[in-house]
């Protein structure tokens, strides 16, 4: 396919929170940048940085069957992981999203085999509609 060939894009296991996924957040498009690529596949889950607990390793097994889908569909240049402040789905502080995300983006590049880049973003709440996209590691 023509865009596969000259357009790179990435993975992204995100939260399903609405608020991130806003057209005045444009986080699709933030993230392409902050990654380096033209778009990106989007897989959203309640608090994906909670994903590698114990008690959700079943919503853990499903995430990776996806990623591992689209990687092997669309070969990306790049994976994400982003967990963000005030989630619901993985209600913790926000300096336990920075290490939690950094576990599972580990977790992630380990589990897939994938050999690119996987990023461990937190995004900053400042009000519904506006987010910054910190980087936390890329492993």
């Amino acid at each position: 396919m023509f865009w596969r060939r000259h357009k790179k894009v990435a993975v992204v296991l995100t939260c399903a929170d609405w608020r991130l996924h806003h057209s005045r957040v444009d986080m699709n498009r933030r993230l392409a940048r902050k990654l380096k690529v033209y778009g990106a596949d989007v897989i959203a889950v309640p608090g994906p940085d909670g994903l590698i607990l114990a008690a959700r390793k079943s919503e853990w097994q499903s995430a990776l069957d996806q990623i591992k889908l689209l990687i092997g569909a669309h070969h990306p240049a790049a994976l994400a992981v982003v967990a963000h402040q005030r989630c619901a789905g993985h209600p913790v502080s926000d300096d336990e999203h920075v290490t939690d995300v950094a576990k599972t983006a580990r977790m992630l590049k380990e589990q897939t085999g994938f050999a690119g880049p996987v990023a461990a973003v937190v995004a900053v709440y400042h009000s519904d509609a506006k987010w910054d996209f910190n980087t936390i590691e890329t492993v």
